[in-house]
């Protein structure tokens, strides 16, 4: 954690001054063993307990050595003091001393009268703390020597601001200086040969060699953990050596380290347990995430998100965002991702809440896991700080897809053709021209279409037409500060992002404002508001080529390349003869019809326009010491438009004419909460410590959205609603609410033994009558064993905690009005007239309830070599009860099926995180690495646990079924390819191969019951992942700085239904290159995997049926993100407080076996049951960008 810097509370009154002339010595004053308290108190010397108390809080604490001089006090303070301000009250206050806090780490004690009178060259303090070992500087003047070499420079964090307070020690030696208030320092050495040490608490120890050099700037880095570090808990913050829970955490800097559109992308690969996917590359698009692995069928699976203390949901409605099929009238609510809207450079630091334990305290929406997000807000008596930081790249595609040209396609489409009509037509002959197969049989598909029968030369590469590099640019500006009574932080920003398909691209201002005043002492009074605006242009790519509209993408991995773009005037080429699809006299040869994907870029547009405000107030006040009300109120209001339009220029597939339509969508949405808190922090005697909250919540939200459909434009003149005939439309009213009552209470005894309880009672309207009310307890442990005696006294373990925890969530993320019927307006005909009526549209469940996650975990922390290698392990167990499923129930109710909670799942795992400082000196390396595995498993569904099957984007692919993960792929299994006609004879009968020959592919007989049909499908795989893992690794030299970051799965599997078309032997598309590996003869049998060609092939060997063919591997090892920065010298930047610049890649490398753009690719995120497919996606992209950031 960064020790915040001590800034110009600290004039005159704490730094030693290092001056040419004088040099410092240093005794060094070494605490004595930690010992158990006696029952007789002991007396010491104030400065000695100053120490203990630096050591055991990990702060520093100064102070002029005269005006401690001589005071004794008790010698048990340090060992037994929980809460660090108070115990500082108690010793000074009699003496008459007071203390100043002069950052989140450091503690100025002074005389009262003192308070502005502190304006001396030179003090003499003491820094105390564990890294380094505390140390009494007391300045003795010496003779400068001929052979002394003068040393200057500065010593700065890694923001580049000064650090003030930093030891600078000679090595061997007990000589030095510590910097002054802007991190400067100077002193002489004996010779060229000396190391200076470079140590301040909470930062990694650097060790830099003189040599010739008289001028030495240094930057420290933070240290990789420290266990008074504090973290953001839900309602409060904790030690981090005091939390008992699983919690994982990424601070500013690393959010910032890879350049992506938004935050959610920089968590993927950084935190154990948290699966972050990209599953298109589309500017904008929002990502997956997913804590622990999926708990719900029919519910959602999204954490939830808490920014600033305020909960939003994140709907990423599939009807607007994941579409496969834009053309219906069907009303689809608006998509609503909060943190799309939000500017990464606002964010001060990011925790995820995995465990019932943490995340209990939300009660009824944490059992899929909690993110809790804080903004950055100003430091009380800090100048002004200026920020400026800006980035510009270059985007391009980050992978190719392998396809055929026009030559092998050509012998691919003649191969096909042949195979089919020689197997059918008996008198065939594969000399036959189209003439004479017309002769002999009507069906187009044993005839030649004229593209390869006689080649023009023509060879189009699609996909270099679609694609291009595309600009990416950012701007952020922030100004931050305060006084003794205030704090404030204002920014704004401008991100850009064009999309390297064209018209496609994403557009974001946002500012912030965060504002704290203690306008009189006890009281606190914050602000917070962040509007913001982003205008999104989609693109329809991805989506299948036969969609209404068709995807981009999928067009153009279809369409021939013997195929020409463009007329020869110049124009889109939409209304050639069809070649490809037509033989040489007009005869359908039974292709298949693509539309040109330059068509799609040109004549449908997708806007999508949003505008979010996010407001918060608050009010504080301690009502006596350790005992703080809270009122916090909140709103969120989103307003969206988006605007659709296929203009009639527009030929989809081969048409002749236009059929132009648009779509208008428009929503309010707004969220309010107001809550009140009482919080407790108290030490009791000199042994327990509680801390304590208790809460009343009370949060409501209302949707209003409109829709309208119209179609039939007669020109494209005017592509609006009004324009064209309005056929259809709606709009939708909806809302919910939730009152909650929460508690929670953390003990600590000698902060050895740690002991948590929470729990939440939530009563939400989206439940049955009886059933809307939900309580959620949690209790966890935890036992810091190097706190031990028997622990004291080596230095191999830093730190040693066990924990223990086990409590119930809920999930909250079912419609809003499951539980009850509803009506909905029909027409009917009555008398010969249209007369319009309501009429029930769901059958309601009062009995409807929460489902809830039962979650045990157990954990370690182990720092060790005063934590420079910490470890973190987990292992977890989730049951998620009351799964709700739609059962079927009789007819005689109207209704083919009910939502009802009967299923059960469980998810259970292992976790581990390693933080190491593998080098520390004028050359440091770090290595962060997390590693997670998940298993996923369904343990009861329903009362006859019959699967259910889920048909996706082509048919029943998909099963949940007791024994295997939700949503598992479903199909035949692929045992190999017939190389003999003797083998399929000694086959078992395959309903789906009445015709089958040797090269076709040979299906498992699952079953054993001596024949392949329906039975015989089983799970062939699934999408979530083995173990995920995720590696950085930092190097800093001087000025230069170098982050990279790996990052990967394993065991994941794609559903790849893009081998429907383009590998399924048919040859009706383009295919994908590997077909020129198929099967010809038993002496030419391609790769082994790949079956023969055969147009036909659905009628011989049923070669395109759902099976393990169309499952891939989708493991994969990515290269994320590459920096390179260097910051510059002081002495170059004048008024410049630092300036840094960088260059930084990101997706460079990735190592798959996938064929296709990505192996995260999931076109129906949104849709629990069917994750995994492929069915034509937007790309990602590979950037270069280049960046500044400078700080006044």
């Amino acid at each position: 954690m960064k020790i915040p810097i001590l800034r110009t509370c600290l004039v005159g009154t704490c730094l030693l001054t290092a001056r040419i002339g004088f040099s410092q010595e240093i005794a060094m004053a070494r605490p004595a063993l930690h010992q158990e308290s006696q029952k007789t108190e002991r007396s010491g010397k104030l400065k000695d307990v100053l120490k203990e108390l630096g050591k055991k809080h990990h702060v520093s604490i100064l102070f002029e050595q005269s005006i401690i001089q001589g005071i004794s006090v008790s010698a048990d303070a340090a060992e037994h003091a929980r809460d660090l301000e108070a115990e500082l009250k108690s010793l000074l206050k009699p003496n008459g001393l007071e203390f100043i806090r002069t950052g989140k780490k450091a503690y100025l004690i002074r005389k009262k009268e003192q308070k502005e009178k502190q304006q001396q060259a030179l003090v003499k303090p003491v820094l105390l703390g564990t890294e380094p070992e505390p140390q009494v500087l007391e300045p003795v003047p010496i003779r400068q020597t001929p052979a002394d070499i003068s040393v200057k420079g500065k010593v700065t964090d890694e923001k580049n601001a000064g650090l003030p307070g930093v030891s600078i020690l000679v090595k061997g030696s007990n000589k030095g200086a510590v910097t002054d208030m802007e991190g400067n320092f100077s002193l002489s050495v004996t010779d060229e040969n000396v190391v200076l040490v470079f140590s301040f608490i909470g930062y990694v120890t650097k060790e830099i060699a003189v040599g010739n050099q008289t001028m030495i700037n240094i930057r420290l880095d933070a240290s990789v953990s420290s266990l008074s570090e504090v973290m953001v808990v839900g309602y409060g913050t904790q030690r981090k050596g005091d939390i008992t829970g699983s919690i994982g955490s990424l601070s500013a800097k690393n959010i910032r380290e890879v350049q992506v559109t938004n935050f959610e992308n920089a968590i993927q690969g950084q935190i154990a347990g948290v699966q972050v996917q990209e599953p298109s590359g589309e500017p904008g698009a929002a990502t997956t995430i997913r804590v622990r692995g999926l708990g719900s069928v029919s519910a959602g699976n999204e954490p939830l998100y808490v920014i600033d203390g305020f909960p939003v949901t994140k709907n990423m409605d599939p009807g607007i965002q994941g579409d496969i099929t834009r053309r219906t009238t069907a009303f689809a609510l608006p998509a609503s991702n909060p943190l799309g809207t939000i500017n990464s450079n606002d964010i001060e630091s990011l925790e995820v809440l995995k465990d019932a334990s943490a995340a209990a305290i939300y009660g009824s929406r944490g059992s899929n896991g909690v993110i809790l997000i804080t903004t950055k807000k100003g430091k009380k008596g800090t100048r002004p700080v200026v920020g400026f930081d800006a980035y510009f790249g270059v985007q391009s595609v980050a992978k190719r897809v392998d396809l055929m040209n026009s030559a092998e396609l050509t012998a691919y489409v003649k191969d096909s053709k042949n195979n089919a009509y020689l197997q059918d037509v008996p008198t065939a002959n594969i000399n036959d021209d189209n003439v004479t197969r017309y002769g002999k049989s009507t069906n187009g598909s044993y005839f030649i279409p004229d593209d390869f029968a006689n080649p023009t030369g023509t060879d189009t590469d699609w996909q270099d037409l679609i694609f291009k590099s595309a600009p990416v640019q950012s701007y952020n500006a922030s100004v931050s500060g305060g006084t003794e009574t205030m704090n404030y932080y204002f920014s704004g920003g401008y991100f850009n992002q064009k999309g390297i398909i064209d018209r496609s691209g994403f557009e974001r201002f946002s500012f912030r404002a965060n504002l704290e005043v203690n306008p009189v002492k006890k009281l606190k009074i914050g602000f917070g508001l962040s509007p913001s605006f982003t205008n999104t242009d989609r693109s329809p790519a991805g989506a299948p080529y036969f969609a209404d509209p068709p995807g981009i993408v999928y067009s153009a991995l279809v369409t021939s390349p013997t195929v020409s773009p463009y007329l020869p005037d110049g124009t889109i080429n939409q209304t050639d003869n069809q070649s490809h699809l037509l033989t040489e006299d007009g005869r359908g040869a039974n292709m298949t019809a693509a539309s040109n994907p330059l068509a799609i870029i040109k004549y449908v547009t997708d806007d999508l326009k949003q505008f979010r405000t996010f407001g918060n107030v608050f009010l504080e006040y301690e009502i006596i010491e350790g005992l703080k009300y809270k009122l916090y109120t909140g709103i969120d209001v989103n307003s969206y438009n988006r605007s659709f339009y296929m203009a009639r220029a527009f030929l989809n597939r081969g048409a002749t004419v236009g059929d132009p339509y648009a779509q208008s969508n428009a929503s309010l949405n707004y969220n309010w909460l107001v809550e009140n808190t009482l919080s407790y922090d108290k030490t009791l005697g000199k042994d327990h410590h509680i801390s304590a909250v208790v809460g009343y919540s009370a949060q409501k939200d209302r949707l209003d959205a409109n829709q309208v459909y119209a179609q039939n434009h007669p020109d494209d003149l005017s592509p609006s609603i009004s324009s064209g005939q309005v056929t259809s439309g709606g709009d939708n009213r909806q809302e919910w609410s939730l009152v909650s009552m929460l508690a929670r209470v953390n003990y600590a005894f000698r902060d050895k033994y740690l002991l948590t309880a929470t729990i939440r009672s939530d009563r939400s309207s989206r439940f049955g009558a009886g059933n809307k009310t939900g309580t959620f307890p949690s209790f966890s442990a935890g036992w810091r064993l190097s706190e031990e005696t028997f622990m004291k006294g080596q230095t191999i373990v830093s730190d040693l905690k066990l924990r223990g925890s086990w409590g119930k969530t809920g999930n909250f993320l079912i419609p809003n009005y499951a539980a009850i019927g509803l009506l909905s307006p029909y027409n009917y005909t009555f008398n010969n007239v249209i007369v319009n009526g309501i009429a029930p549209s769901t059958i309601s469940n009062d009995k409807l309830t929460w489902e809830k996650t039962t979650q045990v975990d157990f954990g370690i922390d182990l720092g060790l070599f005063r934590d420079r290698l910490f470890i973190s392990a987990d292992w977890y167990k989730k049951t998620t009860s009351d799964l709700l499923l739609n059962v079927q129930v009789p007819s005689s109710v109207g209704f083919a099926t009910a939502l009802q909670n009967i299923g059960e799942v469980e998810n259970k795992g292992v976790e581990l995180t390693i933080n190491s400082r593998n080098i520390v000196g004028a050359f440091t390396w770090s290595t962060d690495f997390n590693f997670s595995s998940n298993q996923n498993e369904v343990l009861k569904l329903g009362p006859t646990g019959d699967p259910i099957l889920s048909s996706g984007g082509a048919g029943i692919r998909h099963i949940t079924q007791i024994g295997a993960p939700i949503g598992s792929y479903y199909g035949y299994v692929v045992d190999g390819i017939y190389q003999t006609q003797a083998e399929i004879d000694a086959a078992p009968d395959d309903a789906l191969a009445p015709a089958a020959r040797p090269g076709d592919m040979r299906f498992k007989d699952v079953n054993g019951d001596g024949k392949v049909d329906a039975s015989d499908r089983t799970v062939i795989g699934n999408y979530m992942p083995d173990f995920m893992y995720g590696i950085t690794n930092r190097f800093s030299f001087k000025g230069l700085d170098l982050s990279v970051f790996f990052q990967g799965v394993q065991g994941s599997k794609i559903l790849n239904l893009t081998r429907r078309h383009l590998g399924n032997g048919e040859a009706a598309t383009n295919s994908y290159k590997d077909w020129t590996e198929r099967w010809i003869s038993p002496e030419n049998p391609g790769n082994g995997t790949i079956p023969r060609a055969d147009r036909l092939t659905d009628l011989h060997g049923g070669n395109n049926r759902p099976s393990s063919y169309q499952v891939e591997d989708g493991s994969y090892f990515r290269l994320r993100s590459i920096t390179l920065g260097y910051t510059f010298p002081k002495t170059m930047l004048g008024k410049v407080q630092s300036l840094r610049a960088y260059v930084s890649g990101t997706n460079l490398f990735t190592s798959t076996q996938y064929i296709g753009y990505n192996p995260e690719v999931n076109n129906q995120a949104g849709l629990t049951g069917v994750q995994g497919e492929d069915y034509g996606a937007y790309p990602l992209s590979r950037n270069f960008t280049f960046g500044l950031n400078v700080t006044f």
